[in-house]
């Protein structure tokens, strides 16, 4: 017998979260900007913005009077970076950035840089070619960045800086515990915290004493949607999934059937997802970096960057404290000691976005 996904029952209202997660974004970004595989888990986009904010597009004879010419070097790793089409949301982020371009008093050049694995952005911003990057915790913590960046903002999601993952199975299924999912397939929700999920995951498996993720399920699928992680599980198309809390609370908002009808078994620590540093040299002034600093502060103030915070589902940036990477770095130096290949890359082939 199939299990239907009913409507939620009358007068049950979502949070503003989850009401967010089916509202057409504003007019004047065009759905042409925006490939549906990343509207939603794309935040790191909201530094492109910052790449255009002093980005004025009126005539150069405009430009010339009173302007201060700076250039800025954004870094993005490709684990920072996953399901966003660049080119076309730093395009809707430039017509964001006309009304704010005119308030900083500068003309702007950028080059954005997004690199294929860490150490290439790494030894970059060694090189002083990189002064604003968003990156990964996973890989932040990987690096040694103390003599060249400062770590100088994270994320608020939801009213926390900080996410946990779940590993959820159907109520009505024989899965009760992770030793049962030897040899079955597992769900993985691919976004930024991937690397923290793989890892958090791994660590369980060898708390347990069990096999390394690799060959302890008979398949590790990506996917890129928390429709395409969750409801395979609830109809019983899927033993079971790896998803981020917020994500799970969000469809369990927009229908409480989804919380009802499926089982955590097992929950992790909440760990930060990522990092957004600054260089300490290479501006062209104090100034200009103190003022990229105002602009992330002034994102929840102003109308336009209230907007840019609601297309990616943020509260607001707000300032980075040392004590948010704690848990990431006790995962990782576990994971350093135990199973240094325990975020082996998954094969492309195993990546689909959903039903």
């Amino acid at each position: 017998m199939k299990r239907r996904l009913t409507p939620p029952a009358r007068g049950h209202r979502a949070s503003a979260s989850a009401r967010r997660m089916g509202r057409d974004f504003p007019a004047f970004f065009s759905n042409r900007f925006f490939p549906a595989e990343g509207s939603g888990r794309g935040w790191p986009m909201t530094l492109v913005a910052l790449l255009c904010l002093v980005a004025d597009p009126r005539p150069m004879s405009a430009q010339s009077s009173g302007l201060q010419h700076m250039v800025l070097r954004v870094g993005f790793t490709r684990s920072s970076f996953r399901n966003v089409n660049a080119t076309d949301v730093t395009a809707a982020f430039r017509i964001f950035a006309q009304a704010v371009a005119r308030k900083r008093g500068y003309q702007l050049d950028t080059d954005a840089r997004l690199f294929d694995n860490a150490s290439d952005c790494e030894a970059e911003m060694k090189k002083g070619a990189i002064n604003l990057v968003w990156l990964d915790t996973w890989d932040y913590l990987g690096m040694d960045l103390q003599a060249v960046m400062d770590p100088v903002f994270v994320n608020l999601e939801q009213g926390s800086v900080m996410k946990d993952y779940l590993l959820l199975a159907h109520r009505g299924s024989e899965l009760k515990s992770l030793p049962e999912l030897r040899g079955k397939e597992l769900l993985l929700l691919e976004g930024k915290g991937s690397n923290l999920a793989r890892a958090w995951l791994g660590r369980l498996l060898e708390t347990a004493h069990l096999d390394p993720k690799e060959t302890f399920f008979r398949k590790l699928e990506t996917v890129t949607k928390p429709t395409a992680a969750v409801l395979p599980v609830f109809f019983g198309a899927k033993p079971a999934c790896l998803v981020d809390r917020a994500a799970f609370q969000i469809m369990a908002e927009l229908n409480p059937q989804v919380s009802s009808n499926l089982v955590i078994l097992a929950a992790s620590e909440p760990y930060l997802e990522s990092v957004t540093c600054l260089s300490k040299s290479g501006w062209s002034s104090e100034r200009a970096r103190k003022d990229v600093i105002q602009a992330i502060v002034d994102l929840q103030t102003e109308p336009d960057g209230r907007q840019i915070l609601a297309l990616f589902k943020l509260d607001q940036m707000v300032p980075f404290k040392n004590e948010y990477l704690e848990s990431a770095r006790n995962l990782r130096a576990a994971s350093a000691i135990s199973r240094p290949n325990a975020l082996t890359a998954l094969p492309s082939s195993q990546t689909r976005s959903g039903p």
